[in-house]
């Protein structure tokens, strides 16, 4: 079968299947945010990503820095959905050629930026030649007295997520328009306070652990979107879920640059994804400052406008591998 057809999480449900037979010590393994391995009385979280010039990011608009910073930033943020904190980061990257040094200085001064602010230590790696494009592959090692997963929401439940959603799926539309026509130079002009803070969400995402975890049933970071992620969260659950729209949370500076845009700024926010934002299931009553948007039922996945008409949502945003 084409994997056109299946998708990406249509072959991860594949692979999962395939590679069921796992020793005791993998609590958790293929299908979260990170894997958990018991080791004594520790956990271990272990999570991997990678960065593929041409899928992932374009050299023409993000810096090395830019790059290296939002590499480990991905990763952090996948420890953080499983209640962990980070601690080890190993490297493996592919360099084109025509890549100097200085390029590579320069990336892993980003990595280690962000490194130094959240107590990551770069613990080793690889390189090697590519032949077209750089790669990058980590490999986060992290621990969690307590895990939270996927699989923990329950019906009454409510919904939260720790941001605004949609920045940075705004940021890179800006960025791959390259401001170049008439609306667009409109739009600098006028609106440049705006354009930044949605660019800067997309190209160095701010990874922000939840605090208090202690109540939280369930969690994933939005890396695909809003509504692709919730699913995920329903599918290893096995319950349904409604969220209000007008409940999401946007920013002034999306908000703004949409209305100028004439478009929509929740559609960013439900499937435009790389917002790294926490969404979590937890008692409605629970303190955070988190934003609640809507509640865990026992079946069927729904979104209710602001007029109180209830539709049907789909599992949509990124996902590699499908026909656009």
């Amino acid at each position: 079968m084409q994997l056109s057809k299946i998708g990406e999480f249509g072959l991860i449900k594949k692979l999962r299947t395939k590679c069921k037979n796992i020793p005791p010590e993998i609590l958790t393994g293929i299908g979260d945010d990170a894997a958990v391995i018991k080791q004594g009385n520790k956990k271990i979280l272990i999570t991997t990503d990678m960065m593929i010039e041409g899928i992932h990011f374009d050299p023409a608009f993000t810096t090395f820095y830019q790059l290296g910073y939002k590499f480990l930033a991905v990763n952090i943020s996948d420890i953080f959905a499983m209640g962990g904190k980070p601690k080890y980061f190993f490297i493996s990257i592919g360099i084109p050629k025509n890549y100097t040094s200085e390029d590579i200085d320069e990336l892993y001064s980003g990595i280690l930026k962000i490194a130094g602010e959240f107590g990551v230590a770069i613990a080793g790696g690889d390189t090697c030649a590519s032949k077209k494009g750089l790669i990058l592959s980590g490999t986060l090692m992290g621990s969690a007295d307590r895990i939270i997963t996927r699989s923990g929401a329950k019906v009454g439940d409510g919904i939260f997520v720790t941001s605004s959603l949609g920045d940075s799926a705004m940021g890179l539309m800006l960025l791959k328009s390259q401001m170049s026509d008439v609306r667009s130079q409109k739009l600098k002009t006028r609106n440049s306070k705006s354009l930044l803070p949605l660019i800067k969400k997309h190209l160095m995402p701010e990874p922000i652990p939840l605090k208090n975890t202690s109540k939280v049933t369930s969690m994933i970071d939005i890396s695909d979107g809003l509504l692709i992620d919730l699913s995920h969260i329903c599918d290893e659950s096995r319950v349904g879920a409604v969220i209000y729209k007008n409940k999401i949370p946007i920013s002034g500076e999306l908000a703004d640059t949409a209305k100028f845009l004439r478009t929509d700024p929740v559609k960013f926010a439900l499937n435009g994804g790389e917002d790294y934002a926490l969404l979590f299931t937890a008692p409605p009553d629970i303190k955070t400052t988190a934003f609640k948007i809507g509640e865990i039922v026992k079946s069927g996945r729904f979104i209710i406008d602001e007029n109180g008409r209830k539709k049907i949502f789909r599992s949509e945003g990124y996902e590699h591998f499908k026909r656009k």
